[in-house]
Formats: structure tokens, sequence, C-alpha cells
């Protein structure tokens, strides 16, 4: 059992949640199996058992109002015993020095009767969770009784259950039961902190002259981190990377680098961010993201060289003392980089705003450097009034740092981070081989009959409405809407699922690594004539018809999930994703080789984030295919006055940017451009092509 499921599993985790059921010595032995080996991933453990409970035990915790831990220990101390048997030593070894390491957490369970009250009986429920640092998972229940027979010689049974391949949701269901556990909100039971009395109930059991070769590695890796930020081992910083860093030394420790999707904004930050805190320790780092995937997938880099930051975007409970405490560290000299990262709504949080306010108030007694990434969403009004003027040290990173059509938000981002210091676009990307090149594919769709009606009513009514907007704010947002209704019109119409349909008929072999961008409006589900919304058409169509293995990502998707899906897709279990807006930004997938853009705004920042979101290089990719869904404007007829048919052929003209921007940096470009023709003279732009 040690052998085949703990040490392996526990070599490539790097958090172990167990339920053990006793804590006992016999119980946690049972616990720490295969535990050494968790220290080779800078692993931790959280650990809920339950103690044995005489009727002594139980009045005394009913009665006692406070410090119920003392208590608790008292009664704990009591079932630590000693052992004989060598590998229940060997274990409980391993166990106390991830404990002095620290490591490990330990809840205790008590059970509740019927009116709430402390009872006797065990929380008695044996599982366990192994999850990496990708978001996979390997969970188990059932386990022999906590028994030196038990753990050493009888026979044992686990069922055990992977999230990669889990139809039922089985590994979901046994993460979100501990969770619920660890956070105290299962019916029937009461969970307490027991981390620091439990921990020196255990170093009765450390052999300070033996300690696990791992865990040793780990306890000297955690000291080196506090002495050493900076790249991992065979990291070559590129030249305009250093001429990044330059660019914002040079202006004084303040600005924007607008630099392309998949041109490495994120180690760009971190080796500036490592150079800052060679010279001004203690460092706090406040990292800011949009996203929750955002901030995991800079965890994980964080951790690459050599950072452990701590995550600040789940219930304050979890995060807040340990905020505290990266602070107490820095002033006992227990730490040098306070690493922080945090979502854009975490951060504008009262809760976080509280943590913080007092550490930057007056400049504060340390250090600190804020990174926004994707900084463009920090022009909002709501999240850029508490951006802290106390943060002299500051760093915005986007591909497309301006807001669209917002220009006060952008005066806002631009005044708190600094100009834009330093650009690195993709045509430079592409052709310093920073970024793989692609092919451009535009096709054109046809509206039906009934969307050419709405269209051309939609345009007839928006010419007059702009035309008088100055005057009237209540006609610009009548406008605005009526713009929006054409937007979702033009997304979601139903022909682009019959020209994908033919698009990917006339393919040499079937998508892979693909990429599907849907609108969220409705369409017509060619596979059942039914009005669905675009995702739902996509997603069957591709199953159905072409026989791909695709997952929707949506909001709609769980964390948890939505970090599944990406795994799949990049191990090929999956042949697509089918998405709206959610993987716009940020995310790195570097192996998607095909992107079908079923709906695109006129927005540069999603259109460019999408391109360069599929030309991120990778091993064996030498090209990406964009094949883009352009709808032909309709003809409107001879009764369309003079104003709307300006207004339309202003809006056509944003979306026909957006397709010669595609064009432009494509290998085929010129061969792309042809497709456009006729849009071109419908709307006399066709002189302006040509100069």
């Amino acid at each position: 059992m040690v052998k085949d499921l703990f040490v392996p599993c526990l070599e490539q985790s790097v958090l172990y949640r167990r339920a053990a059921g006793y804590f006992t010595s016999f119980g946690l032995g049972l616990a720490a199996r295969g535990i050494a080996s968790l220290a080779s991933r800078n692993g931790s453990m959280r650990l809920v058992a339950s103690p044995h409970l005489e009727p002594a035990d139980v009045e005394a915790l009913r009665a006692a109002t406070e410090h119920r831990e003392d208590i608790l220990r008292s009664i704990a101390s009591r079932n630590m015993t000693e052992i004989e048997d060598a590998l229940l030593k060997d274990r409980l070894n391993g166990l106390a020095w991830l404990a002095a390491s620290g490591c490990l957490e330990i809840r205790l369970a008590l059970r509740l009767d019927e009116d709430g009250r402390i009872a006797r009986g065990l929380f008695h429920e044996k599982t366990g969770i192994f999850s990496d640092d990708e978001g996979g998972h390997v969970a188990f229940s059932g386990s022999s009784n906590e028994t030196a027979g038990g753990l050493v010689e009888n026979f044992e049974s686990v069922d055990v259950f992977r999230s990669w391949h889990d139809p039922d949701g089985r590994v979901a269901q046994k993460i979100e039961d501990f969770d619920a556990l660890w956070e105290n909100t299962t019916p029937g039971l009461h969970v307490i902190d027991f981390t620091s009395a439990g921990c020196e109930l255990l170093e009765c059991f450390r052999d300070h002259k033996r300690p696990p070769p791992g865990l040793m590695q780990t306890i000297v890796r955690e000291k080196a981190r506090n002495c050493h930020f900076g790249p991992p081992p065979g990291f070559d910083l590129r030249a305009y990377q250093g001429d990044a860093i330059r660019a914002w030394s040079r202006a004084g420790g303040a600005g924007i680098l607008a630099m392309a999707t998949g041109t490495g904004k994120t180690f760009t930050a971190l080796v500036l961010a490592s150079k800052v805190a060679e010279k001004n320790k203690p460092l706090v780092l406040i990292v800011v993201c949009p996203f929750l995937n955002l901030c995991k997938q800079w965890i994980r880099e964080m951790a690459a060289f050599g950072l452990r930051a701590l995550p600040c975007f789940e219930g304050k409970d979890q995060w807040q003392p340990k905020f505290e405490e990266g602070y107490q560290r820095l002033g006992l000299g227990l730490l040098s980089v306070h690493a922080i990262v945090t979502t854009n709504k975490t951060f504008q949080s009262e809760a976080f705003q509280t943590c913080l306010r007092p550490h930057v108030q007056g400049g504060g007694r340390h250090h600190h450097l804020l990174i926004a990434d994707e900084v463009h969403n920090l022009g909002a009004k709501a999240v850029s009034e508490v951006l802290p003027d106390g943060i002299k040290l500051r760093l915005g990173l986007s591909a497309t740092p301006e807001r669209h059509m917002d220009p006060e938000g952008t005066a806002a981002v631009l005044s708190y981070f600094g100009n834009i210091i330093y650009e690195f676009g993709i045509q430079q990307a592409i052709a310093q081989g920073n970024l793989c090149r692609y092919r451009y594919h535009p096709h054109l769709v046809q509206l039906t009959p009934d969307e050419a009606a709405a269209y051309a009513e939609i345009t007839g009514k928006l010419g007059p409405l702009l035309a008088g907007s100055d005057k009237n704010p209540e006609l610009g947002q009548t406008a605005m809407n009526l713009l929006i209704k054409r937007a979702r019109l033009l997304a979601s119409a139903d022909n682009k699922i019959e020209v994908l349909d033919q698009v990917l008929r006339s393919l040499p072999a079937k998508p892979t690594k693909a990429i599907f961008y849907c609108g969220d409006g409705r369409t017509t589900d060619k596979v059942s004539d039914e009005e669905v919304r675009q995702i739902q058409a996509v997603a069957r169509l591709l199953g159905e018809r072409h026989g791909l293995r695709v997952r929707n990502f949506t909001y709609r998707e769980s964390p948890a999930e939505r970090e599944e899906i990406l795994r799949d897709l990049g191990s090929g279990f999956l042949d697509a994703v089918v998405a709206i807006r959610c993987l716009d930004e940020g995310i790195d997938l570097p192996d998607l080789r095909m992107g079908f853009l079923l709906a695109s705004s006129t927005n540069p920042r999603q259109f460019v984030q999408r391109r360069g979101r599929l030309l991120r290089k990778s091993e064996g990719k030498n090209f990406a295919e964009i094949y883009d869904f352009v709808i032909a404007p309709p003809d409107l007829g001879g009764d369309i006055d003079d104003a709307s048919f300006n207004v339309e052929r202003s809006l056509v003209q944003r979306e026909l940017k957006r397709i010669e921007e595609f064009c432009n940096t494509a290998d085929n470009g010129p061969e792309a451009q042809l497709k456009l023709q006729e849009i071109r003279k419908a709307y006399n732009f066709l002189a302006t092509a040509e100069s």
C-alpha cells in the first residue's frame, strides 16, 4: 500500500489532505504512511483526526467556554503512548519532522449531539486526497483499523479515484467534503485548530539525529528560499526582456510594459522583482490578477523562482492570518520576501484593504512592489479608487494597456502605474522567433433573410440617434442598446454553424489542440434544429457530427473544473475547448494549434489576446491556424439615408481593421485580404486599402 499508492502520489503532491480517524500514536502512524515523500514537492499536509473522549472529558469540554485547546491537549497526550514497532516509529518521526518544518496543519473533529453539544464517539471517516501543482487530484477512502496489526500485518483495501477520469465527480465531492470539514461546516461535527498543540505532542517522536532525507531537503530549501529569490537554473533572459527591465528602472520604478501576449511578461516581471528584492529588503511583493486561473499560474511561476506565494482569493479566514504572519516573519528576519497573489476582486475588498492599509500608510516599514497583470482591468473606478498611494514601486503588464472606449479609465491606469515605458509588439515577436508564425483564414458568412431584415432595421434607427446623442444623453443610451443588439445578432448568426461545419469537413484532419470562441447569444442548433445558446450548438456539432472530444470553458465551470479542462486539453485527452470570454486573458496554453473565432468584438484587446494565445511557442509547433467567421453585411437597399449609411460604414470599418490586423502579420496575409474585396467595394474602402 505504501509503495504502490502513498509514495508515488506523495512524490507528485504539493498538498495532502487526510482525515485519519483516531488522534493516537497508532492512528497518526497510519496518516504518516509515505509522508517523507511529500517533502520532495515542498508539500504541506492538512490532517483531521478525533480524540478518544471519556465521560469526564465530555463534561469538561461542555463546561469550557474558552481554552478548549488546552483541555484537548491534555486528552490527546494520554493517547500518545510509547510504541515499539520500528515501522511506526519511522513514520511518526517523518510526521514530526514535517510538523517541525511548518508544513503540517492539524484540526480535531468532535462529535455533536442533536442539541449541538459535544458528545462521545469518534469522527471515524478515513479518506485522503493528494493534489499536485497542475490541478490534478487522487482521492482514496477506506483503510484498516488504526491498530499495530492493522497498520503492519493486515491485508488492506481502499477505493481510489483520479480527477482526470472521474465521470461521476467523486473526487470533486471528496474535496468538497474535506474542505467543509476543514472549515467547520460539516453538520454534526465541531472542528477546531489543533496545529500548535498537535505539533508539540508530535515532537516527542522526532529523532533529531535521523531526519528523513526528503524532509531535510525541504528544510534546506525553506532556508534557501529566504536568502535567494531568482530565476531557476538554466533560465536565460531574452534581450528584449532585459531592455524592458532597464526601461522600468530608468523610469524610477514605475511604468507599464506593453508586451505581446506570449512574450514572457510573467518571467520578465519576476526577474525584475528579484532584482528589486536584492536592493530593497525586506520586500512585500503583491501580484494582482483579474482571474483565479491566472493567479494560480503566477503562483506556479513564482515557485520556480524560489517563492512560496500566499494565495489571497478564497475565504478571508484562509489567508488573513497568514497575511499578517508574513509581515511578522519579515520583521523578525525570518523572511526576506513576503509574496502575495490576489484577484482584482479580493484586492479591492474591504478585508484585503484593511489588512494592507496599516502596512503601506506613510510608506510603511517595509518595501512594497505592486505588479498588476492585465493592468487595463484596474482602470475601473471601483478598483482604481483603492490603489494604495503608499506603494511607490509599481509595475503594470498588458499587451493592450489602453481601455477600449474608456479614456478616463485609461488615464486612471496611467496616472497610478505610470506611462507605457516599453513596447514589444506581435510583429517584432514573430520576426525574432519569440512567437510562432500563423496562417489566417477569414470566411464570409451571410445573414438569413430574417436576420438581414432585423439588421437593416437597427441600422436605419442608428443614424439619427447617434447624430443627436451629443445634445440628448437618452438618445445616446438608446443607440448603445441598439449597438449591443446589433453585435449580438452578428455574433450568433445562424449560418455561422453551417459555415463552421463546412470548414471542418474541408480540413485534411480533425482539429486537435483547438479552441472555439463563441458569442453569448442564441442560435439554431444544426443537429437538433432547436434554438440554443451558440456555445451549446457548437459543442454538439463538434461532438456529434465530427467526433471531437470537447468541453465548454465558461464562467459556469468551477475553478477545479477549469484546471481539469486545461490539463486534459494539454495532455491531448480533449481535442478542443469551446469558450466564450474566459480564455481571453493571461492563461498559458502554449500547445494550442488552431483557433476558430465565431464571435469577436471590435475591442482590440480581445483579438490581440486571442491571437497571442494561439502563437505561444511549444515543441513541435511550427504554425498556428486561425479561422475567422466574418459576417458579410447585407444589401441595405436604396432607401437608407446618408447618416445611417455612414454609421454602418464606420462600424464595418472597425471590423475590417480587426481583420486587416490579422492579415498584416499572417504568412498568407495577401491571400486572406482578397476574401474581403466584396465588403470593401460595397462600402467604398478599396481606394483606402490600395493606397
